[in-house]
């Protein structure tokens, strides 16, 4: 996900309703208030499914209005860079045909030149290990060169590359020794791919293993890595750690926070983005952890300063019963005018997947439920699938309407409060027009969402008291 011009940009998943499922690419554009503008969905014209993931396959705006992004196919041998306007029409998609082995291989965030992109990741080699790559194209996509870094017998993968100038970028990378051991790696890398100054870590280093980094104004670098805490068993424990690199390499400060979890369990940032107060946010999923209860998987606000002192952090349940398998994760984030933060990802509900947009004031506060889309509600986004509530806001009864839904179809509704909590459940037989109640419930901002076996929608409703 990105903002562009307080338009929430968002980059994902979903299957083909057709005669067979073809998993595909959905491009979505939503206001800033999280309301579904349009959307678009690319598929393998010879049927292959499309795939990216946290860490792979990502989104980029770039200076004619358009966007850039990676993806590969599931079970090919090629990754893809496909170019869009602002329509998100298509204007070329690329295959690079990098690998024998697998297709899913770490493309990361494309960079914009003044002539073309840069694109850099990690590939799977011949002998199953992964290296780190950059290749620089022109505008169409096509290679202008290419190069790996690292030894061939070394695992070795770029998790994030900057851009520092127009000639210059930052790549950071993890270097495997051993499946439990490794280093950090940051290389400067001209317009040419040619290493012009690095630094690596120790073994096992406290700023932890490699996951982004952001350049800072006075020529260093903030990093967020994953800390190796210890072994239980053979277990890595890592906790999530921030560090400040000045132009020398040496560390100006450090803090681990947040977690201590298994590697792999994912209490991590996948986005760091600036804000325009001069600090930094992050995104990306945790768990919450309360004796006596299931503990459960949430997405992950935190900002920070560039000192690395926490603001303030918000860890935002999926908007579901709490129950273990009802899950959130938080897979971009960006700013908009207003100094409010998105973030989306996904929530699953069971064996439910959606596509997940959750809005919070600058001070970290949950400001409202955005629209949460599914595959099949793309295919009937552009009939009459929007309902109303009346009287809005209400003190007690209130009438659910929506004409376009036909009589006889049943439906779950639930209504959420600010923090995403569900205060009451129904499941209800469809009719055009329901009357509910909102009972005791106090004075306040709530969210109804209505599911069916099409898909789940949301509207804002406003409870007042005397």
């Amino acid at each position: 996900m990105i903002v562009d011009q307080d338009t929430i940009i968002g980059y994902g998943l979903a299957y083909a309703d057709n005669t067979y499922s073809q998993q595909g690419l959905v491009l979505s554009k939503f206001d800033s208030s999280g309301n579904h503008l349009f959307s678009r969905m690319l598929l393998d014209p010879l049927g292959e499914h499309l795939s990216i993931s946290y860490n792979w396959g990502k989104i980029t705006k770039t200076r004619d209005g358009g966007y850039i992004m990676t993806a590969a196919p599931t079970h090919g041998d090629a990754a893809w860079l496909i170019k869009v306007d602002h329509q998100f029409e298509v204007e070329f998609i690329k295959e690079y045909l990098d690998t024998i082995n697998r297709s899913h291989f770490r493309y990361i965030a494309p960079i914009e030149l003044s002539n073309g992109y840069l694109l850099s990741g990690a590939i799977q080699r011949p002998n199953y290990l992964d290296n780190s790559f950059a290749r620089r194209v022109d505008q169409q996509g096509n290679t202008v060169w290419f190069k790996y870094f690292g030894d061939y017998d070394v695992g070795n993968v770029f998790n994030d590359m900057a851009k520092i100038n127009d000639t210059l970028f930052v790549g950071f990378s993890t270097t495997e020794t051993s499946p439990s051991n490794a280093f950090s790696l940051v290389q400067y890398i001209d317009l040419s791919g040619n290493i012009v100054r690095s630094w690596q870590s120790e073994l096992n280093p406290e700023v932890g293993f490699a996951r982004k980094i952001l350049p800072t104004p006075d020529g260093g670098a903030i990093i967020f890595g994953l800390y190796p805490v210890e072994f239980i068993g053979e277990t890595l424990i890592v906790q999530p750690t921030l560090a400040k690199l000045d132009t020398g390499f040496q560390i100006e400060w450090l803090r681990h926070f947040g977690l201590e979890a298994r590697l792999g369990a994912d209490v991590t940032f996948w986005d760091i983005e600036p804000t325009s107060d001069g600090n930094y946010i992050g995104a990306g999923e945790s768990f919450v952890k309360i004796p006596g209860t299931p503990t459960r998987r949430v997405g992950w606000l935190h900002k920070f300063s560039p000192q690395g002192d926490s603001i303030w952090e918000n860890l935002i349940d999926a908007p579901f019963p709490l129950v273990n398998t009802n899950q959130g994760t938080l897979a971009g984030v960006g700013e908009l005018s207003s100094g409010s933060i998105v973030a989306a990802g996904e929530t699953i509900n069971g064996n439910q997947r959606y596509i997940w947009l959750v809005k919070v004031t600058a001070d970290g506060c949950l400001d409202t439920l955005c629209s949460m889309v599914t595959a099949a509600e793309e295919e009937v986004a552009a009939g009459d699938t929007h309902f109303s509530l009346y009287p809005n806001p209400t003190s007690g009864p209130f009438t659910l309407a929506w004409a376009g839904v036909p009589p006889g179809r049943e439906a779950i509704l639930q209504l959420l409060d600010a923090t995403g909590r569900v205060v009451w459940r129904q499941h209800r037989q469809w009719q055009q027009q329901i009357e509910l109640e909102v009972g005791t419930l106090p004075g306040g901002v709530y969210f109804l969402q209505v599911r069916t076996g099409q898909g789940s929608w949301v509207e804002r409703l406003v409870v007042r008291r005397k």
